[in-house]
C-alpha cells in the first residue's frame, strides 16, 4: 500500500508542477495588460492635460492686407508698374492657461517653424511666406523666402538681448510677450500696366482694380507648424492651416486695405506636448 501512496504522490506532484508551468504564460500575459493599462492610464491623463489646460496656445492670429506697386518706368511716372499684393501677419501665443507665473515649463527655449506651405487655386504672381520684421507691420517691406523651408528664430531672455536685437533677423521673447512675425508677398500678380495720368490714383489694395485683379485672385492657404521647445527641454507642436482673404468682408481690401482678427475657438489652435 505504501508503494501505491507513493504512485499517488508522484502523479499529484507532476500535476501540480504541470499547472504551474501551465500558469506562467498567464501571468505574465497579466502582468503585460496590468503594465500597458498603466501606461494607456498615462497617456490618456497628458492628453487630456494637453487639451483642458495647454501650456502654450494661439490666442489669436492678426492680418493686416495691401497692395504695392514697382514702378520700371524711367520718369517714375506709374506708365509701367508692376502690382503685387502683401498680408502680415501676427500670431499671439498665449503661455498662461496652466499657470499666470512665468515657469521652466512656460517659457521659450527654441521656436522654430517649418513645413510651410501656400496653397492656391491661382498661379498669377510669385508668392512666399517669411519672416518680418514687425517694426514694419502694416507697411510694404520685402521679405526673403526661408532656407530648407524652416525659420528659427532668435530667442530674446535679457534686456541685453533685447537692446542688441534690432529684428531684421526672426526674434521671440521667450515669455511670449510679443507675437511671432511673418508676412506674405504674392508679387507681379499684374505686370507693366500703366495708370491714366488724368486719373487720381491711391498706391493701396485701390489700385488692385485698375488690372482687373478678383479676390479670387488673391485667396490662399498658409499652413505650417510651430515647434517649442520650452525650458524644461519638452516639446510641443501646433499645426496652422487657414485660409485667407476668403470672407466677403474682404472685398473692402479693393477699397484701400483691410485688417482682421482670427481668435480661435477653445480647443483648438493648441501646442500639444510631443513624446520624448
Amino acid at each position: 500500500m505504501k508503494k501505491i501512496h507513493m504512485q499517488k504522490d508522484i502523479i499529484i506532484l507532476l500535476i501540480l508542477v504541470i499547472l504551474i508551468i501551465a500558469m506562467i504564460p498567464i501571468y505574465f500575459v497579466n502582468i503585460t495588460l496590468v503594465v500597458r493599462n498603466n501606461i494607456f492610464a498615462k497617456e490618456a491623463i497628458n492628453t487630456y492635460s494637453n487639451y483642458s489646460a495647454p501650456i502654450f496656445t494661439i490666442e489669436n492670429i492678426v492680418f493686416y492686407s495691401n497692395a504695392f506697386v514697382t514702378d520700371n518706368s524711367a520718369d517714375q511716372n506709374l506708365q509701367d508698374i508692376d502690382i503685387g499684393q502683401y498680408t502680415d501677419i501676427a500670431i499671439y501665443i498665449n503661455n498662461h492657461t496652466s499657470s499666470e507665473e512665468l515657469t521652466d515649463e512656460n517659457t521659450v527655449k527654441q521656436l522654430y517653424i517649418d513645413n510651410i506651405k501656400i496653397t492656391s487655386n491661382s498661379d498669377k504672381g510669385e508668392k512666399i511666406i517669411g519672416y518680418k520684421n514687425p517694426l514694419y507691420f502694416a507697411k510694404y517691406k520685402g521679405i526673403e523666402a526661408p532656407e530648407n523651408n524652416r525659420i528659427d528664430f532668435n530667442i530674446i531672455s535679457s534686456n541685453k538681448d533685447n537692446k542688441e536685437s534690432s529684428y531684421n533677423n526672426p526674434s521671440f521673447y521667450q515669455d511670449c510677450s510679443n507675437p511671432i512675425s511673418l508676412g506674405y508677398i504674392n508679387k507681379n500678380i499684374a505686370t507693366n500696366v500703366a495708370v491714366n495720368s488724368d486719373s487720381a490714383v491711391s498706391l493701396d489694395g485701390s489700385i488692385l482694380k485698375l488690372a482687373n485683379i478678383t479676390l479670387e485672385d488673391l485667396v490662399f492657404t498658409m499652413s505650417f507648424q510651430i515647434h517649442i521647445i520650452n525650458n524644461k527641454d519638452e516639446e510641443f507642436v501646433c499645426y496652422i492651416n487657414k485660409p485667407i482673404l476668403t470672407e466677403e468682408q474682404n472685398n473692402t481690401l479693393f477699397e484701400g486695405y483691410i485688417a482682421t482678427q482670427f481668435s480661435p475657438s477653445p480647443g483648438t489652435y493648441q501646442f500639444i506636448k510631443k513624446d520624448n
